[in-house]
């Protein structure tokens, strides 16, 4: 799509589309928004068309982020020129797009298969499920280290206090002696 072909009731319609109305409610959304962009200060109408033209660019998905992202940054720049602003929004979204580019080639969302159920996998997913794996795993076999690392004297407390069961003063005492003793610590070095 041309710079000078883009309308602004094209603007208002993709802007409509937008909205999620009904088939009734999107021609009066289209005109209210028409408009409001008639409204703009000339400025802002070259950022918006500006915008517009390149968010055409991307892909679907991502258009409306792009639109928002180079029309704030014309906004900002205030430029009253229209050939300035097309200038602006084109560096921008050669900007974006190696961006883009990147992060589309190395993509956690991509699909690289189907699991066992038939769904679609990510590289996130299994990074997810390997991560849980992990995590159980090592705790479970540091866990298990560590309770056998333990004195017998002090098992039984620690499994009293694990199942939410009261301690006696005197348990409390040798688990508080044991804690902050230097047997505790040794052992977690060790580990």
């Amino acid at each position: 799509m041309e710079y000078t072909d883009t309308t602004y009731r094209s603007i208002a319609k993709s802007m409509a589309s937008h909205s999620g109305a009904q088939e009734e409610e999107y021609g009066l959304m289209v005109e209210e928004t028409l408009k409001a962009i008639m409204s703009l200060p000339q400025a802002d109408e070259y950022a918006l068309k500006s915008a517009y033209v390149f968010s055409r660019k991307v892909p679907k998905n991502e258009r409306e982020d792009v639109m928002q992202e180079l029309f704030l940054n014309l906004y900002k720049s205030k430029a009253q020129d229209e050939k300035l602003c097309y200038a602006i929004a084109r560096c921008d979204w050669k900007d974006w797009w190696k961006k883009y580019k990147i992060r589309a080639h190395y993509s956690l969302d991509e699909s690289i298969g189907l699991d066992e159920s038939g769904n679609p996998e990510t590289i996130a997913d299994i990074l997810v499920n390997e991560i849980r794996f992990e995590y159980l795993v090592d705790g479970k076999l540091d866990a298990e280290y560590l309770w056998s690392k333990l004195p017998a004297s002090i098992k039984p407390i620690i499994g009293k206090r694990l199942q939410s069961k009261a301690l006696t003063s005197n348990e409390r005492v040798v688990l508080h002696r044991f804690i902050h003793g230097c047997e505790a610590s040794l052992i977690l070095q060790n580990n």
